[in-house]
């Protein structure tokens, strides 16, 4: 009867190791999935980072480009004669109204035109 009893109390322990060599697979599959896929998210994540950064240094050009323009005489000549109403030594500013005054004048002489009665009928309408 002993011997029978070793028998079962070692397929006891072959079921408990193989259980335990089970689930410390299960965990390195599972571990091993987990890290597959945060590999693949950096990878998404790089490629999104390249295309901003192709962005950016298209932006750091055209900011470049601008910044050379500002840096020019020409661009200072400008604003100071557009902004500041400077002038250079013999010359005259002239400042214009914003509205276009042969329009306006045009607009008015429309309305002159148009008799009293028709102003209303068209103020009723």
């Amino acid at each position: 009867m002993q011997a029978h009893n070793r028998i079962k109390v070692s397929g006891n322990k072959k079921g408990w190791i193989r259980g335990i060599i089970l689930l410390v697979a299960w965990f390195f599959i599972f571990s091993l999935a987990k890290d597959l896929w945060h590999i693949k998210k950096g990878f998404t994540r790089i490629e999104e980072s390249k295309i901003n950064l192709v962005e950016e240094e298209a932006k750091n050009r055209m900011l470049k480009d601008k910044l050379s323009y500002v840096m020019t005489d020409e661009y200072r000549e400008k604003i100071v004669r557009e902004q500041l109403n400077m002038q250079k030594v013999g010359e005259v500013v002239a400042v214009l109204p914003k509205e276009d005054l042969p329009e306006k004048t045009a607009e008015i002489e429309i309305e002159k035109q148009i008799e009293n009665w028709e102003r209303w009928w068209l103020l009723i309408k």
